[in-house]
């Protein structure tokens, strides 16, 4: 991406180029007109000079160059601009050193061209520190600062572009249109490369909006509007916008075909998405032959049309040729472009693929290597980026397919471990920026009886590429293992009959079922069972009895608890503990550092709160907020926990529940249990792919939980509001609980969420993990306000006297759903039971069964109770008959 070339002002030609005034009368903006002329000039002061070389001949030859060389580059030829603007800094220095920096930034400009990037980042650093002391001249400035800044990006350090253009466009304010459009396509154009698309859109229609008048720059902000449009997906918008742009083109750049190549490309671009390869091939083909023509066969400006070109012919099947050309893009690269590059890493990727495909005997090294690449991108970001760019690089740059192709199972391990839910990490801990733990030492931290199952999301190489599944086991001794799971589409398909026999059985209980759906629960558990945790199941050594799990993608919604086996035993029922994790490397995370009971608690309630009646207005929330329904199990349930919870628990219910109080708690609890709704907005475009995060920010704000006053909610209210009792992700992530171990969100579909490429769920539980909390229990569809209680008492009874949360929810679960005596009583048990979750960022802590609690329930009469008190009945009715018969004192309040 290259700066558009611009005449730098030539300072004062006419107080010292007395003999220069056919400079005013050529016009500069027109390099083949000009060019002929300058070249006549500079050749009569090189003859001038050799009668008389005074320094005001030097000068006037100086400048005379300077103007050459300027318009050389504006013609395309940056050898003969490099030798004529070197001779004139040279000259410049020498006899006038306050006047060359106009010389010696065109200088840098032309080193840019030629891909000399250091060099020019140098020269261009030297002239902002002049630019900056001439104060008056902020558009100069502003130039130099947008220069440094395109050369910065095209060198891939693109945390530094951002500040340099912010500073720029406020130099230029709304004086100069055209020079502030140019700088917000160069805003649009960094976004665009940071896979943030819908803001790239934003900053070229704000260029757009301005009254600048140059037909070139108006084209290429509708060109970059389109081309950014093919990048989310909307491809009919895209194509008209390509189409037409390129019509444009074609007629503006008749004489000037060098101008035409990034609308030629663009065309290729848009056929290879629709899938017409040859005609993608030929634009590529085209553009090469008018770059290698005009700027010779090493020129960096090849480096995409040649990526893309090999590209092409790669989905052709003409593997050699596509390894040819990719070769000789990278070539390119290493000579212009830094190692840790986007533009490197892509094309070191589809050299990997390339050699996939045609069976390359250094297949496995390709993809070593461009696994690495990708890596190191991520890193950088890790350290600088913000977490929505970061965001949009997971769901544009694949980490995983290639080496899941190749089934390297350490180099699988490892790379999950350096990038699943990396952005979580570093939001949580600066320190955990640079952790890259390997599989050996997350096996190191594994005991005797334990695993680690990691799971991934891919994408076959072959074209079409299907989504796939898969997982490494890493056990306590021995090698990772790489193991296929089923497809993406099995899974969708699997998850969609368990939720369509969920809703049928929940509305069972109210009489208004309807016609049951054709699959059962039962077979579907096993499907899910076959396809997405027997494959590795059957590998775990006999004795295994604590697993941590880190799903990936849809896997987020599997109900492992209820999974059933040939023999129709739940997951629950097998081993003793299988907790989920966001990555590995929370295995290695410091242990809580106190027990569930050392701390007092916060339960906070809300059975029944006011809210707005429902409208017909369309915003989706409103209506979800309008027909919530009360929750009386909540009372119940906070009368269980009170007889559990340590001394000074803190016990808020109704309109005590509220965000204010959550948001001041004095001290963090060591449980935190919310007995309230929460919500979760599915995405009514579902699961297109890639999202991009500022074009689709509603997804941030997708789920959250609802405290009293949370359904008052009015069409005019904030989205965000300190003290509204709904509290979004990005609020709950700013809640002290800092020191937190357990947060409980005993609250329908708290475990819903967008799922993001390589982090997991966007959702609750990832806010209270920034928050602070270590262990976090979700429900991932809408709970049983009657047997909920239950089922809390249960759990935090076993976890208050083991200390093992992870292992009592578990067991729990699995006492519940093996208790079911027919299969309408385990459909029942799967609804209330299975869709509890717990998600830990600490270690994995294993031990014996943890026995059930004895458990008297409050709502059924015991008879045993009622004998053991017949005595004091008696005794108590022997004394009050005894009393009437005594004379009774009067006390004075009587």
């Amino acid at each position: 991406m290259f700066s558009p070339p611009r005449l730098l002002p030539l300072l004062g030609l006419t107080l010292i180029l007395s003999g220069l005034e056919v400079l005013w009368a050529l016009d500069l903006s027109n390099p083949e007109e000009a060019e002929p002329e300058l070249e006549a000039l500079v050749a009569e002061w090189e003859e001038a000079r050799k009668v008389d070389d005074s320094a005001e001949a030097a000068l006037n030859h100086a400048f005379a160059l300077q103007a050459l060389g300027i318009i050389e580059r504006q013609a395309a030829k940056p050898n003969e601009a490099l030798e004529h603007l070197t001779l004139a800094c040279d000259l410049l220095e020498k006899h006038a050193p306050d006047q060359r920096i106009d010389a010696l930034e065109a200088k840098a400009l032309t080193l840019q061209d030629l891909g000399e990037l250091e060099e020019s980042e140098t020269l261009l650093r030297e002239v902002l520190e002049p630019r900056e002391q001439a104060k008056e001249a902020a558009l100069d400035l502003a130039a130099t600062l947008d220069h440094l800044a395109m050369n910065l990006l095209i060198q891939g350090r693109y945390p530094e572009v951002a500040p340099l253009l912010d500073r720029a466009i406020d130099l230029l304010g709304d004086d100069h249109p055209t020079e502030l459009a140019r700088l917000l396509d160069h805003r649009g154009r960094l976004l665009h490369t940071l896979g943030s698309h819908a803001r790239a859109i934003a900053a070229f229609r704000e260029a757009l909006a301005l009254p600048f008048e140059s037909p070139e720059l108006r084209l290429t902000l509708e060109s970059q509007i389109a081309l950014a449009q093919l990048r989310l997906g909307k491809d009919e918008e895209a194509r008209a916008g390509i189409e037409a742009v390129a019509d444009q083109a074609a007629d503006l750049f008749r004489e000037r075909p060098l101008k035409a190549v990034p609308y030629i490309n663009n065309l290729g671009e848009l056929a290879l998405r629709q899938g017409d390869l040859e005609e993608a091939r030929s634009a590529f083909e085209e553009s090469v032959e008018i770059l290698e023509k005009v700027l010779g066969p090493d020129h960096p400006s090849l480096i995409g049309p040649l990526n893309n070109l090999g590209v092409s012919e790669q989905m052709i099947g003409k593997h050699e040729r596509a390894r040819s050309i990719l070769e000789q893009a990278a070539a390119l690269q290493s000579k212009h472009l830094p190692p840790t590059h986007l533009r490197v890493a892509e094309t070191q990727g589809n050299l990997a693929r390339n050699a996939l495909l045609s069976g390359s005997a250094d297949a496995a090294e390709q993809v070593r290597r461009a696994t690495q690449l990708g890596l190191n991108l991520l890193d950088e970001l890790i350290r600088s980026g913000s977490e929505r760019e970061r965001l949009n690089f997971l769901e544009r740059f694949d980490l995983l397919s290639l080496p899941c192709a190749i089934g390297d199972a350490e180099l699988i391990a490892d790379v999950l471990l350096a990038s699943k839910a990396r952005l979580l990490d570093a939001m949580l801990s600066e320190a955990e920026k640079e952790a890259h733990p390997s599989w050996r030492e997350i096996q190191a931290s594994l005991e005797p009886g334990t695993a680690f199952v990691d799971t991934c999301r891919c994408f076959t190489v072959a074209n079409p590429s299907t989504e796939q599944y898969g997982a490494i086991l890493l056990l306590p001794e021995g090698a990772p293992k790489w193991v296929p799971l089923g497809s993406a589409e099995e899974l969708r398909g699997w998850l969609d009959a368990l939720r369509n026999r969920l809703v049928w059985r929940s509305a069972s209980l109210s009489g208004d079922a309807g016609k049951p759906p054709a699959l059962k629960l039962a077979g579907i558990l096993r499907a899910l069972d076959r396809g997405f945790w027997q494959p590795f199941g059957d590998q775990l050594p006999e004795g295994t009895e604590h697993i941590a799990f880190s799903p990936s993608g849809m896997l987020h919604f599997l109900p492992l608890a209820a999974l059933l086996d040939a023999d129709d035993r739940p997951l629950a029922a097998r081993y003793l503990q299988i907790t989920t994790l966001s990555s590995g490397r929370d295995l290695l995370a410091s242990r809580p550092g106190h027990d569930l009971n050392s701390e007092p608690w916060a339960v906070l309630t809300v059975s029944d709160f006011p809210k707005t009646p429902s409208t017909d207005d369309p915003d989706r929330l409103l209506k979800l907020l309008s027909e919530l329904e009360a929750m009386p199990g909540t009372r119940e349930e906070a009368k269980r926990l009170k007889r559990i919870a340590p001394r000074d628990s803190i016990f808020l219910k109704e309109a005590e529940a509220s965000e204010i109080a959550l948001r001041t708690l004095l001290t963090p609890p060591s449980v935190l249990h919310l007995g309230c709704h929460a919500f979760f907005l599915n995405d009514p475009e579902g699961d297109r792919l890639p999202v991009d995060f500022d074009e689709r920010s509603d997804l941030l704000y997708s789920g959250g939980l609802v405290l009293y006053r949370g359904a008052e909610r009015s069409i005019d209210s904030p989205r965000v509001s300190d003290s509204d009792d709904l509290l979004y992700p990005s609020e709950i992530a700013r809640l002290p609980l800092q020191g937190t171990r357990l947060v409980t969100l005993s609250s329908c579909e708290s475990g819903a969420g967008t799922p993001v490429s390589g982090e997991g769920i966007l959702g609750l539980r990832r806010s209270f993990s920034l928050a602070g909390a270590r262990e976090v229990v979700v429900a991932l569809w809408p709970v049983s306000d009657s047997s909920t209680p239950t089922f809390m008492d249960h759990f935090y009874r076993r976890a208050s006297t083991s200390n093992r949360p992870a292992q009592s929810l578990w067991q729990t679960q699995g006492d519940f759903l093996s208790a079911a005596e027919n299969e309408e009583d385990f459909e029942f048990a799967v609804l209330r039971y299975a869709p509890f979750v717990l998600s830990q960022n600490t270690p994995l802590t294993t031990g014996p069964a943890i026995p059930p609690a004895e458990i008297s329930d409050s709502r059924t009469f015991n008879w045993f109770y009622l004998l053991a008190a017949i005595p004091l009945v008696a005794f108590v009715v022997v004394r009050v008959a005894s009393k009437r018969h005594e004379p009774r004192v009067i006390s004075p309040r009587d």
